[in-house]
């Protein structure tokens, strides 16, 4: 039996890009500060966030929040794990796969796929990365995930 999480098709997506797009106000990417959970309370499970650090050789990521859904999809909890896009076996490396070209390009980006968790069932899933930062640099990362077990 397939578990999924109560979002389909793009649905999760585009409501999450709609709402970055409005915090955002015509500038390059909003503020961390600016961000409001409660607003997409409905689809907060099925998202998770990341710090990031770009003060080493390469950016790296660490999972602030991890809602319920995505902890479903990856099969575990990550919260508080470092990660870097040089790390081949962290929890949805192929899912963050282009993470590090919103530090030079911060504006969401969009991917569909599949891979497999750590109960070994394929994942198949549609995601979107938004990113947050301030004039200078990235500060966060949004992850909104919709996705089906098998």
């Amino acid at each position: 039996m397939a578990m999924s999480c109560f979002m389909e098709d793009q649905r999760l997506i585009s409501r999450l890009i709609s709402y970055w797009e409005r915090i955002c106000s015509g500038g390059s990417m909003p503020r961390w500060e600016q961000f409001n959970a409660t607003t997409i309370e409905d689809l907060w499970q099925q998202c998770c966030a990341w710090k990031v650090d770009i003060g080493g050789k390469s950016p790296s990521y660490t999972y602030e929040y991890v809602g319920k859904g995505i902890k479903g999809a990856l099969g575990i909890d990550p919260t508080g794990t470092m990660f870097t896009t040089h790390f081949r076996n962290f929890p949805g490396a192929r899912i963050v796969r282009e993470i590090d070209t919103l530090v030079t390009m911060p504006k969401p980006l969009k991917d569909e796929s599949q891979f497999v968790n750590e109960q070994s069932k394929v994942v198949k899933y549609r995601s979107c990365l938004l990113p947050f930062g301030n004039k200078k640099r990235l500060t966060h990362v949004v992850l909104g995930l919709s996705w089906k077990a098998f």
